[in-house]
């Protein structure tokens, strides 16, 4: 079952005892680039010119 938790971007992932070290480094790198990427969008709205 993937929930998502207040603060986070991406949704975590139900996973095996095995893969957990592998989708760990997975989810967190997903929750980087979701961040970058909520933070460039911010930076085009704010730098459009207001029409």
């Amino acid at each position: 079952m993937a929930y998502k938790r207040k603060g986070h971007l991406t949704v975590v992932m139900e996973y095996c005892t095995h893969l957990r070290s592998f989708l760990h480094r997975r989810y967190w790198k997903g929750e980087r680039k979701a961040g970058k990427k909520l933070i460039r969008k911010e930076l085009m709205e704010y730098r459009k010119p207001a029409a």
